[in-house]
């Protein structure tokens, strides 16, 4: 059983409540399902303590009739209460297409390796405590300003080159997810190679979340690299970017959200005709998020597909004429 009480707790400690409580409920996904029917058949309405049971509700709602898969994650916050996300994926709708989980158990991540990494997350979370979290990406690969996490870092790019085949080997075959993750993670440090980004590639496609972050995490810099330096002559795909809108899991539509921001400033063509062909409904609904700050990178994508300066998607939705605006672009784009 899976729960995500206790991280809620930590999160929502201002409040100074025992149990959270649900300030929002939003859905994505939903088409055959409205949102009243979702949150009926979860029994959970705005204003509820949080539910203790990840597991459960998921299971739930995999057992009505056309939901393939189910996500729900509560996430901080709203008035210093929790924002619930219920997501479904609902039979013959877009999706994120997930491979098969890795079989091989002999694979070990090396001790030097795990070593590093256990040093880059206290680093980064210093950072993070510090408000320190400003990043550079113009060497390919994620440098922060804050000098303790930078100088952690700057380590990884040797320990990478030294262990690519063993840590590119973990990503596509290891039965260890938090290997797998780890290995993603350092892989986006090492050689700018076309090989290690497919790898990298393959790793969005991840049956476990936090690996598919990791390698979004690792080939975002790598994205501008390659667009800054086509002498380098690598390739990053950016198709599974844009499939992860239609992901089931909230953390992937927010992870290729925020990556496609910076990456759709140009408005590169090819970029922009595989979103609209794609992903418009994802956009759509999730431009309508009732929680502001989670809503407006889908609504300055979605603007920037429909065609709309940046100066038309601040002005409008500053003017809150985002639903008559969403609904335009709809019928405009036929989606």
């Amino acid at each position: 059983m899976k729960y995500f009480l206790a991280g809620a707790l930590v999160c929502l400690h201002a409040a100074a409540q025992s149990v959270p409580t649900i300030a929002i409920i939003e859905t994505y996904g939903n088409k055959a399902f409205t949102p009243e029917k979702l949150r009926k058949e979860l029994k959970i309405a705005e204003g509820d303590p949080l539910p203790p049971s990840k597991g459960d509700l998921e299971e739930l709602l995999v057992g009505l009739k056309g939901i393939l898969r189910a996500n729900v994650e509560a996430i901080c916050c709203e008035q210093g209460k929790a924002i619930f996300y219920v997501g479904v994926e609902e039979r013959g709708r877009p999706h994120l297409d997930i491979r098969e989980e890795p079989k091989n158990e002999g694979l070990k991540l090396p001790e030097d390796v795990g070593a590093i990494y256990e040093k880059l997350i206290m680093a980064t979370a210093e950072a993070t405590r510090k408000g320190e979290t400003r990043e550079d990406w113009s060497q390919g690969f994620t440098l922060l300003d804050e000098a303790g996490a930078r100088a952690v870092q700057l380590q990884l790019p040797a320990i990478a080159e030294d262990h690519q085949a063993i840590l590119r080997q973990i990503v596509r075959e290891s039965a260890d997810p938090d290997d797998r993750r780890v290995a993603a993670a350092i892989l986006g440090y090492g050689p700018k190679a076309q090989a290690i980004i497919e790898d990298l590639q393959l790793a969005l496609r991840d049956p476990d979340q936090e690996v598919r972050a990791a390698a979004l995490r690792s080939l975002a810099p790598l994205a501008f690299y390659a667009t800054a330096h086509p002498d380098a002559e690598i390739r990053v795909l950016t198709t599974w970017f844009v499939e992860m809108l239609n992901s089931v899991a909230w953390k992937d539509r927010m992870n290729a959200m925020n990556l496609l921001i910076p990456l759709t400033t140009t408005r590169d063509e090819k970029l922009i005709r595989h979103m609209r062909e794609r992903g418009i409904p994802a956009l759509a609904e999730m431009a309508m998020w009732k929680h502001l700050p989670h809503a407006l990178p889908a609504y300055i994508l979605l603007g920037r597909v429909a065609g709309m300066s940046e100066k038309e998607i601040e002005d409008t939705w500053s003017a809150n004429q985002r639903e008559v605006t969403i609904q335009k672009i709809r019928k405009k784009l036929k989606a």
